[in-house]
């Protein structure tokens, strides 16, 4: 009865939670019988878990305890997650900069054996009802089961190492020294995900749907997490974690001879989608640019492997499901008709592509007749991912200044933090504005433009790169519906652009060079790069760099990856799990894209300045591994010892 009872209890939260379309409607509260004994009770109890699958998206926030909502009894204010604009995990990564000050080390307490529970009560009982079932569908829904469950470990493995592997319900009423659970290590808890997710990858059907797990779908979760995992056993020798006990005895971190073996697990599991019949999206060629932005707005897009669906008819403070990305990522009014644009891309990124130089041959700023004529010569991905200076969004204009110059006369490197004290800035030769309506002027010359970007650190609607976020912005919506919670595009979570670069990544692991680089000739050349495949760098030792031995083949690879996921809560892992953060985001201060009007000759120019408030992204080592939560400690102390630096 216990068990049943609980049931009772997740189906009635679920219902009221979901967000998948399963064209169901529940019928009042339903018990076991009802739920595991037929295929839409099944599909209805699994609802619930896939809301709350560990999926960084539009709404996931990165600050404090706010991460994944309604996991572990926390249930904020829904209503403020159109903050997840600043405060999400691109933020913490660098990619997108706002006001929220640099990087979270202590992320959040994500902990969902609630959820891993339900999980494993269906697993653990769904056999008693074998007999209602033809074989394929028993085995395909066991199988789907089994994803469910690795994706909930797998977002605590990356956070935590070793957790304890639990695949039975445990019953509260046993005795304490049963629940009182020991921490496995931290390759048995990858090695827990490989083997689920080999199961459902041997059960579940070949059945494309995008917003529940098939085949394809449990190897793309298998490609992700085993290359994860292979960079973790290969980098984390270099961390200096040898006399941390969790690190000796195995709790976090892994044995450098595993390596080998999960990332021929990825690069296995990607060959497996490939035989999906999934392919990169081109429906909107010849045009490149407008093609890789379309790409996260289609549909129908053939390069979704699972997606993340949004509703507009969500009841209100239960689950929150429409998001606000239109909203937060446009400058108000003129393209949004919220408070304003919350974050933005910063100058490092938009320089690792094809991007133009901005000084001629001898040091001077180039001139420009007009802003938008910077883009001449920019990687088409490029233009597809970021707005700049004369693109248009909802029937307006993109104008984005940062000032005035009398006259500038002198090399771009006499200007290099953007500071007042800089020669060419005295004087009151250059001329900037704190004015937040824009309107200021200087000899009847305005000082700045339309969308930005006033010299403060404001938090909203303040452009304070010099370039807007264009990825996953529907032009579509009319600028008087973008407003918060009312954006309902679904989220990625994979694509084959993604299962190609783990693959690509994996492959070069592995040794396999020249197959590596296939996989990035197809992505390069689909992102309209200007070179496809660059020169041999397996000699390049950037050891000094990392920290460890690489070459730059590989870092190619690597960056290529970040040019491809950018924006799409990719980065902020893939500098842990490659054991870099505290390298890359080192007292970082991101770089600004900033233009000027020059009076006397009536052109403009783009200088490369430091973020205006020279504040500094700092990851620690500590933040390879978050802490065991506290709270769990108390309640069960063979969770220690706790994690290194912690």
């Amino acid at each position: 009865m216990k068990i049943k009872y609980l049931l009772l209890l997740a189906v009635f939260g679920f219902c009221i939670s979901s967000c998948h379309d399963l064209d169901l409607e529940p019928k009042g509260i339903l018990g076991e019988s009802e739920l595991f004994g037929s295929e839409s009770g099944v599909k209805m109890y699994f609802t619930g878990l896939y809301c709350n699958l560990p999926i960084e998206d539009f709404l996931y926030m990165s600050n404090g305890d706010r991460g994944y909502r309604n996991n572990g009894g926390e249930n904020p204010d829904a209503w403020d997650t159109w903050n997840a604009m600043k405060y999400n995990i691109q933020n913490m990564a660098g990619e997108f900069v706002n006001s929220w000050l640099q990087v979270n080390n202590d992320g959040h307490s994500y902990w969902p054996y609630d959820r891993i529970r339900e999980v494993n009560t269906f697993i653990n009982i769904f056999p008693q009802y074998r007999e209602y079932f033809n074989e394929g569908v028993y085995n395909s829904l066991l199988g789907e089961a089994h994803f469910l469950r690795a994706f909930f470990y797998s977002g605590m493995a990356k956070r935590f190492g070793g957790v304890p592997i639990i695949t039975v319900a445990q019953n509260p009423m046993d005795d304490i020294s049963t629940l009182e659970v020991s921490r496995d290590t931290e390759y048995d808890v990858w090695k827990f995900i490989h083997d689920d997710l080999q199961f459902a990858i041997d059960n579940l059907t070949s059945d494309k749907n995008i917003t529940r797990a098939n085949k394809y779908t449990a190897a793309a979760l298998m490609s992700r997490t085993m290359l994860y995992a292979g960079r973790i056993a290969k980098y984390s020798q270099y961390l200096g974690f040898e006399n941390e006990q969790a690190y000796m005895q195995g709790l976090a971190g892994m044995s450098p001879d595993r390596a080998r073996e999960f990332f021929q697990y990825a690069y296995d599991a990607g060959k497996i989608v490939e035989s999906g019949g999934y392919t990169l999206y081109t429906a909107g060629y010849p045009d490149k640019e407008t093609n890789f932005a379309r790409l996260f707005l289609d549909p129908n897009s053939p390069e979704n492997i699972f997606i993340k669906q949004y509703n507009l008819n969500a009841p209100q403070r239960t689950f929150l499901l429409p998001h606000s990305w239109d909203a937060g990522m446009a400058p108000f009014p003129d393209m949004s008709g919220f408070v304003g644009s919350q974050s933005y891309p910063a100058l490092d990124f938009m320089q690792m592509y094809d991007f133009p130089d901005i000084v001629d041959a001898d040091g001077y700023p180039k001139r420009y007749d007009d802003r938008g004529d910077i883009r001449e010569g920019m990687e088409p991905r490029l233009r597809g991912s970021v707005y700049f200076n004369g693109d248009e969004l909802r029937g307006k204009i993109f104008q984005i200044q940062r000032g005035l110059y009398q006259t500038f006369t002198w090399k771009a490197d006499a200007i290099f933090d953007g500071l007042n004290t800089e020669v060419p800035n005295t004087e009151g030769n250059r001329i900037v504005s704190n004015a937040s309506n824009r309107a200021e002027t200087f000899n009847g010359i305005r000082i700045l433009s339309d969308h930005g970007m006033r010299n403060a650190e404001g938090g909203e609607n303040n452009c304070l790169t010099g370039a807007y976020v264009r990825k996953y912005v529907n032009p579509d919506m009319p600028q008087t519906m973008a407003r918060e919670h009312q954006s309902v595009q679904p989220w990625i979570v994979f694509r084959l652009g993604e299962i190609y670069m783990n693959t690509a990544e994996a492959a070069y692991e592995l040794g396999l060079k020249e197959e590596a680089f296939s996989y990035t000739d197809q992505i390069r050349e689909r992102a309209g790069s200007k070179v496809v495949r660059p020169d041999d760098a397996s000699g390049v030792d950037l050891s000094q760099k990392y920290g460890y031995p690489i070459d730059g083949n590989l870092e190619f690879i690597r960056d290529e990856r970040y040019r491809e996921l950018w924006g799409e809560a990719h980065r902020w892992w893939d500098l842990r799990t490659w054991r870099i953060a505290d390298r890359v985001l080192d007292r970082w201060i991101p770089r600004i894209l900033a233009c000027y009007y020059v009076i006397d000759e009536d052109k403009y120019i783009y200088l490369d300045e430091r973020e205006m408030s020279s504040r500094n992204w700092n990851a620690n080592r500590n933040c390879y591994y978050q802490g065991i939560p506290q709270g769990q400690i108390n309640r069960n102390p063979n969770l220690l010892p706790q994690n290194p630096l912690r």
